[in-house]
């Protein structure tokens, strides 16, 4: 029986997420007629009410009172890793959800990522060694991650030990209510809990979806954040965005902001992208989501397809090249490519320095072999190659 304090919601709600007893997250989006509740003798014509502006019914959003065909929420495809779409700044503080649709054959790239005020100096600028709150959902090697940070550490969870980029469509749906929530992927849950302290996800940024500008000045990119870090944005398809229960029309605003590489449909192509050899210098080819991707590891070649030739260096033991990088790093993930000739069995190629820190990455060559020695704070970690 309802009392004079409850509240009856129709079609949706404030916070859908957060109604207790049902899974569901997001509002309703078609047409109902003659919507009525009774209870034993009591009615109550809940159309008619509306429609009358009855003092008991408040009316929240776009409503109309005939049945109109409610525009679809039509997928996007993004077709590179440079593309994204930027997302009003998600208010999400205690609550919130989020809900979506992709689908892609590619192993890697930033789904989600929107972060907070930076902690530090105000004088200082924002930058990979500042810390922030911050949310994001990203694949990596074809499983996707949920990763989020409230101010008392960061969380990385592996939402499902199956891989998602199968080609076909995923359903991912978040929701938290201060450190507890749950993600779930294709209807699994799997429940988590952030580390204690803050209850609050204070995010300050745009959301960014697929990806991320390329100018990132003002962007603090936690180390943690893998893809984020490597350039790897998302290639594929999404669908059906949910943000509080409240639709995104990712397609209208691909088209206000003009988003290179970001088309208004999403179909997935039969025909093997590699079979016409595109990649030259022995580039390997691997086919993506309606592309192809040149592999140029190894070739002495650049470029999409491997067409351009590397500027090559010659040291004679007395030079070197020093590359000074404004402010600490701090990282989690390294992507580091290079090809030499020697006579010599024994020279330093590659070292990373810090005066703030005894964390290095150095690449050697050591009686004849590659060897890579990795030191992060704690204890030198030497690798030698099996050649």
């Amino acid at each position: 029986m309802l009392g004079s304090d409850d509240f009856f919601y129709i079609g949706g709600s404030p916070n859908t997420a957060d109604l207790p007893g049902s899974p569901v997250s997001n509002n309703f989006m078609g047409c109902l007629k003659d919507v009525v509740y009774k209870n034993n003798d009591f009615k109550l014509e809940l159309s008619r009410l509306a429609i009358e502006r009855d003092p008991k019914i408040s009316l929240n959003g776009d409503l109309v009172f005939r049945c109109e065909d409610v525009a679809a929420l039509d997928p996007v495809t993004f077709e590179s890793p440079e593309s994204f779409i930027a997302l009003p700044k998600w208010n999400t503080k205690k609550t919130g959800s989020i809900s979506f649709d992709f689908r892609t054959t590619e192993p890697s790239g930033l789904l989600l990522f929107s972060h907070g005020r930076t902690q530090g100096p105000k004088e200082q600028k924002p930058g990979r060694d500042m810390k922030s709150d911050y949310f994001a959902m990203e694949l990596l090697d074809g499983f996707l991650y949920l990763l989020m940070d409230m101010g008392s550490g960061s969380i990385k969870l592996k939402t499902s030990n199956k891989k998602v980029n199968d080609g076909e469509w995923c359903h991912v749906d978040f929701q938290r209510e201060g450190r507890k929530g749950s993600i779930s992927v294709n209807s699994r849950s799997i429940p988590f809990n952030s580390n204690e302290g803050s209850e609050i996800l204070d995010l300050d940024s745009d959301m960014f979806l697929g990806g991320l500008p390329e100018t990132r000045s003002d962007l603090v990119l936690p180390p943690e954040v893998w893809t984020a870090l490597l350039n790897y944005g998302y290639v594929g398809c999404v669908r059906d965005l949910f943000i509080d229960g409240k639709s995104r029309d990712v397609r209208r605003l691909a088209e206000i902001q003009s988003s290179p590489g970001v088309s208004s449909f999403c179909t997935r192509e039969l025909q093997k992208r590699c079979s016409s050899t595109p990649c030259g210098n022995g580039g390997l080819c691997k086919e993506g989501w309606n592309r192809y991707i040149c592999d140029c590891t190894g070739t002495g070649y650049l470029g999409s397809n491997c067409e351009i030739e590397a500027t090559v260096l010659s040291y004679d033991s007395s030079m070197y090249l020093k590359i000074l990088i404004p402010g600490t790093m701090h990282t989690e993930a390294e992507d580091v490519a290079l090809r030499f000739m020697s006579q010599r069995a024994y020279g330093l190629l590659m070292a990373t320095t810090s005066k703030e820190s005894a964390d290095t990455l150095r690449l050697e060559l050591d009686g004849g072999r590659i060897k890579l020695t990795v030191n992060l704070g704690s204890q030198w970690q030497p690798h030698h190659d099996n050649l």
